[in-house]
């Protein structure tokens, strides 16, 4: 596995570190994020008393909206980049747990539940609609880099009862491959199917 994945004994089962504070690139990345966009947003609040300009009731709601939107950004960022996430295995659950800036998130699932254990690919970057053709002037392609960053894939899902569960962040096919082969030595099941599956396919 990669530096960021560790395996150790837990229990009855095993702890695998998916990811931890500052472990890669984009995390590094989404702290530089983080700094530009709170910036704006407080140079944003400073720029009207700076230009002497008539503080007006619309004046403070445009302002206090265009701030939010850059301080709820910055927040994003820096809740990925301060981002753990750990799974706990044993022959029966399969727990997540994730940590974040301000919060942290624990879902246990039954593994005998669990089917459709796959891969994402992180898509290529779209190009922004408005962006120039040899350089972009305005920002636009800027802008959807960042959003891509923020809602990427590379990241790994499988299907419980019904709904579709996602985690993981900048997991790559290799290590996916790895960690199918512990899950399978820890759980003796395939999570590509679910126990009633593997059932009907064995009396077949």
């Amino acid at each position: 596995l990669t530096h960021s994945m560790t395996v150790k004994d837990f229990q009855d089962g095993k702890i695998i570190s998916l990811s931890s504070s500052f472990d890669n690139r984009a995390m590094i990345l989404n702290i530089i994020y983080f700094i530009c966009f709170t910036g704006a947003g407080i140079g944003f609040i400073s720029l009207p008393i700076s230009e002497g300009t008539p503080f007006t009731f619309g004046l403070f709601v445009f302002i206090a909206i265009v701030t939010g939107v850059y301080l709820f950004a910055a927040y994003r960022f820096i809740n990925k980049a301060l981002q753990t996430e750990q799974l706990i295995v044993n022959k029966d659950t399969l727990t997540i747990f994730r940590g974040g800036f301000l919060s942290t998130k624990k879902d246990i699932y039954e593994v005998s539940q669990i089917s459709n254990f796959r891969h994402l690919d992180k898509p290529e970057t779209s190009k922004h609609p408005l962006a120039g053709q040899s350089f972009d002037y305005l920002g636009f392609q800027t802008e959807q880099q960042v959003i891509n960053e923020m809602h990427g894939d590379n990241r790994l899902a499988f299907d419980y009862v019904g709904r579709t569960i996602k985690f993981g962040e900048n997991i790559y096919s290799w290590d996916f491959e790895q960690l199918e082969v512990i899950l399978y030595d820890i759980t003796g099941n395939d999570f590509r199917y679910t126990d009633k599956f593997e059932k009907t396919f064995d009396d077949t």
